[in-house]
């Protein structure tokens, strides 16, 4: 008969290893389409353009800009109509008065607030310590405001609509004068890029 083991000799047990779980494809994917979001919330311009494909652009030499529904704010219409000058005379055309122009350019703002649903989640949820953990995700409702610019070319003698581009874009509180003088020149270059119809690219 073997003698007994001394109590103190014996492996005490410890407590049981915790099972952990690495950030896999769940995780990678949450933080993958929060930068999607991200992404795509960076670039919210929207242009839509159309024209009457029986008119003949070429004949047009001048234009004429006039209002049409004004913006709350009159900085707005100005940078705008700067803007709409400078990119029709780089076109090719003229400004000019009264029975002198070809076409007459109206301007038109119309505002608006949309609701955002913004869900953001970080990981699938797992097991962890044999219990199920889901993941991380946050919920935000915002309301942006929406501004749309509408600009009407009609054939002034003819008092026809030839042509009509519209860009659409969220409405920043924070940006400079300076910074809006640039992006009101940015989307009227990316509003009349195709204009006048026919034009031919690089002219």
């Amino acid at each position: 008969m073997e003698p007994a083991a001394d109590p103190a000799s014996l492996p005490v047990p410890g407590p049981a290893p915790r099972r952990t779980r690495a950030p896999g494809r769940g995780a990678a994917l949450g933080v993958g389409l929060a930068l999607a979001a991200f992404a795509a919330g960076c670039s919210t311009l929207e242009i839509h353009a159309d024209y009457d494909r029986e008119t003949d652009f070429s004949r047009y030499r001048t234009f004429e800009i006039r209002d049409g529904a004004r913006p709350r704010d009159p900085f707005t219409q100005r940078r705008v109509e700067r803007a709409l000058e400078t990119a029709l005379t780089a076109r090719g055309l003229t400004p000019a008065e009264g029975r002198d122009a070809d076409l007459r350019v109206f301007t038109h703002f119309v505002t608006h607030k949309e609701t955002r649903i913004d869900t953001y989640g970080y990981g699938m949820g797992g097991w962890y310590d044999w219990r199920w953990r889901g993941g991380v995700r946050t919920t935000r409702v915002t309301k942006i405001p929406i501004g749309t610019i509408v600009v009407d070319v009609v054939d002034a003698r003819r008092k026809e609509l030839v042509w009509r581009g519209t860009a659409t874009d969220e409405i920043s509180r924070d940006e400079t004068p300076r910074e809006r003088d640039a992006k009101v020149k940015e989307t009227v270059e990316k509003l009349l890029a195709d204009f006048p119809p026919g034009r031919a690219t690089g002219s």
